[in-house]
């Protein structure tokens, strides 16, 4: 697909979201694509406010941490996966 076609198809696909968040990723996205220096460059301040303040719960010790396989017995136990 040439460059103009794949620009306008986003373009036009774009016209018709609805979700103020996914508009808000995709623009976060486009704006920090070149940089690419970090997983920070793919989230919105939102969210890595949010991180911030699980990783805070955690060390003071007021949110569990899981290990994979007590996930993975999770899963198996509940869903049968």
């Amino acid at each position: 697909m040439r460059i103009v076609e794949l620009r306008n198809k986003i373009v036009d696909k774009l016209n018709t979201v609805e979700d103020s968040s996914m508009l808000e990723y995709v623009l976060n996205f486009i704006e920090n694509f070149e940089k690419n220096d970090s997983l920070s460059n793919l989230l919105s301040e939102k969210q890595l406010d949010e991180l911030d303040a699980r990783r805070e719960k955690y060390l003071k010790g007021e949110e569990k941490s899981y290990s994979w396989q007590e996930i993975k017995q999770e899963l198996i136990d509940k869903h049968g996966l």
